[in-house]
């Protein structure tokens, strides 16, 4: 399955929890923070997500890539792309 989410839309925590828990259909218990996005992603399978409008892309999107990136790691069926990702 591939998602594309707008990095736009991860610029601050409240938002960026509420966004990501809706477009990778988290459950209902999803702590909507950084350990539970880990948690999250960790369970996820055959997923590939696609980074858009990342060229200029705040701190706290920094911080999830960070978390995207350890789970990728450890979940071999999640991986993560985008034509300008940056660190």
């Amino acid at each position: 399955m591939k998602v594309i989410l707008d990095v736009h839309k991860l610029e601050n925590a409240e938002n960026a929890h509420e966004y990501l828990k809706g477009a990778l259909n988290f459950p209902e218990y999803y702590g909507k923070n950084l350990d539970a996005l880990y948690d999250c992603l960790n369970e996820l399978t055959d997923v590939d997500i696609v980074f858009s409008n990342s060229e200029n892309a705040g701190e706290y999107f920094k911080k999830i890539l960070r978390v995207f990136k350890a789970a990728c790691e450890e979940n071999k069926g999640l991986q993560i792309s985008s034509e300008n990702l940056r660190e």
